[in-house]
């Protein structure tokens, strides 16, 4: 080997490391990214060791995740000051100007983008500031990133559905992920034969829609039947949903899951309000008593299932009656556990304008007093199997 090529060899980064923020879709494309740097001859590292190259794979649903993503940017360009910085996923896609001037940024990818960072790494650090190459929004994020899966766990992902073609007044996502796309169900089948040789005990079938899942495939097809075609198959693993709207809850599916041998006992819905003039603000299709409907006969027809519910505290014109609905609505229902969230104003959706935002205080104490429900409901499911 010449000095030129030791040279070279030197230059070339080695180690990787890559972080996620957000939803178990974004878990999943950074499983692939890992599998594309390994494929390219990296050593990936946990993101708190020095690396080469770092990779923060952002989330943009709340200010909050917002603000943890550039706080990961920073951490990364502390952390090895000669490395190189590439930030992705929905922050990156929704604000890449603004994540371009975060300090130590090499290259801004937007979700279309995702598969592009072996090729961006092996470019260098830019002599001339911060690359951005971000597609339009309505490409989402390619479907064609498949991961090989998470080393050295029992549980995985499985992406099946990207995108979604809602309009919920206080979600950027749609921005972010563009419209919904399904991967054919012969393609999943597939992959999950893959991670089952590969020794995982459970798959979880995630996407942004997921319940939007083969509507736009021909033939359509619909969540129950990859369901139906997964139990047939009667494989050594088990699988899990990870997240439906209420009103896509079947009695179809209801009736796959009270008899499965194979898919878990477990929903978690995104319910946001008990109250149903915050659901019409919230452009949510579905009404309260429909959601305590849906919760009351999965919890009669499908022994020991557990249910958990999104809840956001304090979306704009949410008055004391109106959040009163909310928490009676919740302590009277069969709910294993809440996911909670204080409403986060986003540029870009139709709630921003709103009238009647609240202060942070109150959205604060709110959520407070829905986590101390959630505490409850957990302690009380618990308490039935003992």
């Amino acid at each position: 080997m010449t000095a030129a090529e030791v040279s070279e060899e030197k230059a070339v980064p080695r180690r990787a490391a890559v972080t996620t923020l957000g939803c178990r879709t974004n878990q999943y494309d950074s499983s692939a990214i890992e599998d594309f740097l390994r494929e390219a001859g990296f050593t990936t590292v946990p993101f708190s060791e020095s690396a080469d190259v770092y990779v923060i794979n952002t989330c943009t649903v709340t200010s909050r995740t917002d603000y943890q993503s550039r706080q990961l940017i920073r951490r990364a360009k502390r952390k090895s000051p000669d490395s190189i910085v590439i930030a992705t996923g929905c922050y990156a896609q929704t604000s890449p100007d603004e994540v371009s001037n975060l300090n130590g940024v090499d290259y801004v990818l937007g979700n279309p983008e995702k598969a592009m960072v072996v090729e961006c790494i092996r470019k260098g650090r830019p002599a001339y500031g911060p690359v951005i190459i971000v597609g339009a929004p309505e490409r989402g994020t390619p479907l064609s990133l498949r991961a090989r899966g998470p080393y050295s766990r029992t549980r995985v992902n499985l992406k099946v559905q990207d995108g979604c073609n809602k309009a919920c007044s206080y979600c950027i996502i749609p921005r972010a992920r563009g419209t919904s796309k399904s991967v054919p169900l012969n393609s999943v089948i597939k992959e999950a034969e893959g991670f089952i040789e590969k020794g995982f005990k459970e798959i979880v079938v995630t996407g942004i829609h997921l319940g939007a899942y083969g509507r736009d495939l021909v033939p359509a097809i619909t969540i129950v039947d990859l369901l139906r075609e997964i139990e047939k198959r009667n494989y050594p693993c088990r699988f899990r949903l990870s997240s439906l709207d209420p009103d896509e809850v079947t009695d179809e599916l209801i009736g796959v899951l009270k008899g499965s041998r194979t898919v878990c006992n477990h929903l978690h819905l995104a319910l946001q309000s008990g109250d149903d003039r915050v659901l019409k603000g919230m452009k949510r299709p579905y009404t309260s008593g429909y959601f305590a409907g849906r919760a009351v006969k999965l919890s009669e027809e499908v022994p020991g299932i557990s249910i958990g519910a999104d809840v956001i505290a304090g979306f704009p014109g949410e008055g004391e009656r109106e959040f009163e609905n909310t928490l009676n609505l919740i302590k009277e229902l069969p709910l294993a556990y809440l996911h909670v969230f204080p409403y986060s104003r986003r540029e870009g959706t139709a709630a921003c304008a709103y009238p009647g935002q609240l202060n942070r205080g109150v959205k604060k104490g709110r959520a407070k007093m829905l986590m101390e429900i959630d505490r409850e409901k957990r302690e009380g499911f618990y308490r039935v199997f003992l």
